[in-house]
């Protein structure tokens, strides 16, 4: 078919404003863009966030890669803490532990006392901060009610707190966090961390003597544990929580009857979560708020059984995924509330 020419003069015009159009959009097109995730792991003091704070006190993040740092550089990492936390808005702190036989019994499943980084001078009624090295890498509380501790006599009845240098400080509100072991005046453990970390030690001990009989010296190097702590939850409705006293009461089913049925149909499990349903929503805000804390939820998603779900992170070393597991809980408990 022959174009009149008024035609081709149409069809020209329109394929100039195509190529004109596909000029543009050429020249505004970029990658995707992190930007709006920046504050992935802003409220940890690890990484470039600890690096930033200690060069300004003369140091780097490197130090807090051996843990002799609380002995030759603790009040340097105070310093260094103080001004990120000050920074961030926080003006408390916290040795934070996990008690023995805290399963199921306290919120979030951890102990803390938690003491203002300032020292108020009765004299000019003046305040200034005050958070050193000694603050920071130890405490002391009650320990005499705890399992293992019992000791009721005044000079044994104290509960000591050391930090756990192989889990990361965080920061939620206006109070940072200090992962901490604790023990009781003799040295028992009155938390579930500090078997961990003898474990840790032992492993590390027999592993390095395994592999050199193997003819593999690994020098100052420790082996380590690295696990993957996936968190199953389910998501009650307000109205049907309230008519179950022993969810109220335990958290946890105690009554009732078993499900009509089994796994038979599995309609649940890995269905695509609901846009109109608060499910999602409420997963949003937790991956949101472990983010900050760089807990890195990469995986959600629905399982087997009705108003049931999961989370799943990267795996990392034994000590700090725990730790996250339980700050995890605790976001999901105070972000479904």
């Amino acid at each position: 078919m022959l174009a009149t020419t008024a035609a081709a003069r149409s069809l020209l015009r329109s394929t100039s404003r195509l190529s004109s159009a596909t000029t543009t959009t050429a020249a505004v097109r970029t990658f995707a863009s992190i930007e709006p995730y920046s504050d992935y792991g802003k409220s940890v003091f690890t990484g470039r966030v600890a690096d930033e704070y200690l060069k300004k006190h003369g140091s780097s993040g490197d130090i807090l890669k051996d843990p002799s740092w609380t002995q030759s550089h603790s009040d340097t990492v105070a310093a260094a803490v103080l001004d990120w936390a000050v920074d961030r808005g926080a003006n408390t702190y916290c040795h934070w532990f996990q008690p023995m036989a805290a399963s199921g019994v306290r919120h979030g499943q951890t102990g803390q006392v938690q003491n203002m980084m300032m020292a108020f001078n009765r004299t000019t009624n003046d305040i200034e901060f005050d958070f050193d090295g000694k603050n920071l890498t130890k405490g002391e509380t009650d320990g005499s009610s705890y399992p293992n501790g019992g000791l009721r006599a005044t000079h044994t009845a104290g509960g000591y707190l050391a930090i756990d240098t192989s889990s990361p400080i965080f920061l939620r509100g206006d109070t940072i966090f200090i992962p901490s072991a604790f023990v009781s005046y003799y040295g028992a453990a009155l938390d579930e961390k500090t078997p961990l970390l003898r474990s840790n030690a032992a492993l590390s001990k027999q592993g390095k003597r395994l592999l050199k009989h193997l003819g593999l010296d690994i020098g100052d190097q420790d082996v380590i544990s690295n696990i993957g702590l996936e968190q199953e939850f389910f998501l009650v409705p307000r109205d049907q929580y309230y008519r179950r006293p022993d969810l109220q009461m335990a958290g946890r089913t105690i009554i009732g009857k078993d499900a009509p049925r089994g796994q038979e149909m599995c309609d649940h499990y890995m269905a695509p979560p609901s846009l109109a349903s608060p499910a999602l929503a409420c997963m949003q805000e937790i991956q949101d708020e472990c983010w900050r804390l760089g807990i890195p939820l990469k995986t959600r998603h629905r399982e087997v059984a009705p108003n049931q779900y999961e989370f799943a992170p990267l795996f990392g070393l034994n000590t700090t995924q725990v730790d996250q597991n339980l700050m995890v809980m605790q976001i999901i408990e105070e972000v479904a509330v």
